[in-house]
């Protein structure tokens, strides 16, 4: 098959029509296990020995010339209704690096552990990284209890059984951790770049807010005296951008926002949402939360309203390693691609791996800047590229 065609194989493991509405595989469901096993079945057919542990984690282990060990991943879960590409595509790659070492009769320099990450997107438990958390021993004995999945409340203890005591680990050796991507945004499509080599991934502090005010009814309650919490998210969601535009390069998103009782002749009783934060600067990351905090609670007091906070994900920003980086743009360079340098302005598991071993990344370009969307689509040449690129990195010693 194709780079392409194994895309939309994996993409086939989905609950929603991948063509028509876009992939949806979350964590804990029968369309990311199945996928699971899948990719532990392409991983066999490269040559790699694989297993799945309880987190969803897919890895396959390639001996290389040194017992140190070099990994490549990247994830496969998805959002609702996203792309085939996301995530996919580093993984897929990991396989088919193996594959073309086996193929060309080539023993690579390290150690391979390729790795199919779950949960990167946070999207079904309360706090996102599952796999690459876990793979890193992020995951103590409160987080099990702590961490929860969205709609069901099940404790990630519970999700996962006693099973997870043999969770894949981090190896003790361990030279680095290499993750392709597509960039999920429009810059190298829009500059007719190419392949991109990853120096900084944004930070990002993800939470849910909740003002609470008092539910009534919607044709007997005078205006002034309501206690309706819509009005207060409204200034607060309205005023977030302006406040956003005073650090440079600072991004800010409310992206879910859930109203209870939900009904069009009922005043809320409550409005819950969720606030984004990212920049590629830890101190302008903390300036941009106090400011954000500081208007909510502003904004609720003036109201007379109560309000609370659930932190969701929460990453600092990170430098990818520059020994890397400089070794995968020698690889380009060979490769006859030009280098070209860029920072990532979407969470990553490198974010997590670089906090205990050497990581980078590279980058293809997405087409329109389309992401988590049925939309998405990077061309097979491009992906070929970053193949070949990383085959040559990981047949040499650095």
């Amino acid at each position: 098959m194709t780079f392409t065609e194994q895309l939309n194989a994996l993409a086939a493991f989905s609950s929603t029509d991948p063509d028509t509405q876009g992939v949806t595989r979350l964590p804990f469901t029968p369309q990311q296990q199945d996928a699971a096993r899948w990719l532990k079945q392409q991983m066999e057919a490269a040559g790699l020995t694989a297993r799945v542990d309880a987190y969803g984690t897919v890895a396959g282990v390639l001996p290389g010339k040194s017992e140190e060990t070099l990994i490549i991943g990247s994830h496969y879960d998805s959002v609702p209704n996203g792309g085939r590409y996301d995530g996919c595509s580093g993984v897929i790659a990991g396989i088919r690096v193996a594959q073309a070492l086996r193929e060309e009769g080539v023993v690579p320099a390290y150690t391979l552990m390729i790795l199919g990450l779950n949960d990167e997107e946070g999207v079904a438990l309360t706090e996102g990284f599952l796999s690459s958390r876990g793979v890193c021993g992020e995951i103590d004995e409160a987080a099990l209890d702590r961490v929860r999945h969205r709609t069901t409340g099940e404790s990630l203890r519970q999700l996962t059984g006693p099973e997870r005591a043999e969770h894949i680990a981090l190896p003790k050796a361990c030279r680095g951790y290499l993750e392709f991507h597509v960039e999920q945004g429009p810059v190298l499509d829009h500059e007719g770049r190419g392949l991109a080599v990853v120096e900084h991934i944004v930070g990002i502090c993800h939470g849910f807010w909740c003002i609470y005010g008092e539910q009534n009814h919607a044709g007997t309650t005078p205006m002034d005296l309501r206690k309706d919490p819509m009005p207060v998210f409204g200034t607060i969601a309205a005023a977030l951008p302006d406040l956003a535009k005073r650090y440079p390069k600072a991004v800010a998103t409310i992206g879910n926002v859930e109203v209870d009782p939900n009904a069009p002749n009922v005043i809320p009783g409550s409005v819950r949402f969720s606030v984004d934060l990212r920049h590629t600067d830890k101190a302008v990351m903390a300036a941009l939360r106090r400011d954000v905090e500081q208007l909510i609670e502003e904004t609720a007091a003036a109201a007379g309203l109560k309000y609370d906070h659930q932190p969701s994900t929460e990453a600092d920003p990170v430098t990818m390693d520059p020994t890397l980086c400089r070794r995968l743009e020698a690889c380009l360079a060979a490769e006859g691609q030009p280098v070209y340098r860029m920072d990532s302005g979407a969470g990553h598991d490198a974010q997590i791996f670089a906090r205990h071993v050497p990581a980078v990344m590279m980058f293809a370009p997405s087409r329109d800047g389309q992401s988590h969307s049925r939309r998405e689509f990077t061309e097979e040449k491009y992906l070929e590229q970053a193949v070949r690129v990383m085959t040559r990195l990981v047949k040499e010693k650095f």
